[in-house]
């Protein structure tokens, strides 16, 4: 019989619409995510088939946080990804919190251009669908004080009854340009209060 793994408070980080994210009591580098409302049960197994499936093809893994598997836990089943942290041990902030604050952006302006067009280059590469594209669902990962990179952590797979860009690289290709279109406009909606957006956004599609 599997162990069941004990999650606490003192575990907690945060939570979604349906799963709450608690840290791996016995691995600094993983959380893991539990469903805690109805309707959470079609969303995460529809995540997880498509982990599995990127799991098949060996995808790269530059754009997502990795994926361990299911376990037990006194919360119910739950998922287990990679614990994104920085090079000096602390948890990856949002991308969401970089753009928020005008200071921030100018002080990582350049590295943030380049991480969004290496993010936008990796879910091409390795045709990775997402249902949407979220600022608060993707990290901002400091690999080294000079070195960075966006990760995924969220709201990945394909919704469609038929999800034909799955598989054929053509539809993938046109299906994740106009939900990295959608991305942008977003962000420019939702930071507007930021004057480096707009430029920020003009660097990227470029």
């Amino acid at each position: 019989m599997n162990n069941i793994i004990q999650l606490t408070d003192k575990d907690y980080i945060s939570k979604g619409l349906h799963r709450k994210c608690y840290h791996h009591p016995d691995d600094a580098n993983k959380c893991i995510k539990v469903n805690y409302n109805e309707g959470a049960d079609e969303e995460t197994n529809r995540e997880i088939a498509y982990y599995k499936h990127l799991i098949k093809r060996n995808i790269s893994w530059n754009a997502l946080a990795r994926y361990y598997g299911s376990v037990t836990t006194n919360f119910g089943e739950g998922q287990v990804f990679e614990l994104i942290r920085d090079y000096n041990g602390k948890t990856a902030s949002s991308l969401e919190k970089y753009l928020a604050d005008e200071q921030l952006t100018e002080q990582y302006y350049v590295a943030l251009v380049k991480s969004l067009k290496e993010l936008k280059s990796a879910l091409l590469k390795d045709r990775i669908i997402t249902m949407t594209i979220k600022s608060k669902n993707i990290l901002f990962q400091h690999l080294t004080p000079e070195q960075n990179r966006l990760i995924i952590i969220d709201n990945i797979g394909n919704s469609t009854f038929i999800p034909i860009a799955n598989y054929i690289s053509f539809f993938a290709t046109a299906k994740i340009e106009r939900t990295w279109q959608r991305f942008l406009t977003s962000l420019i909606r939702e930071n507007q209060h930021n004057s480096l957006i707009t430029r920020l956004i003009n660097e990227v599609s470029q």
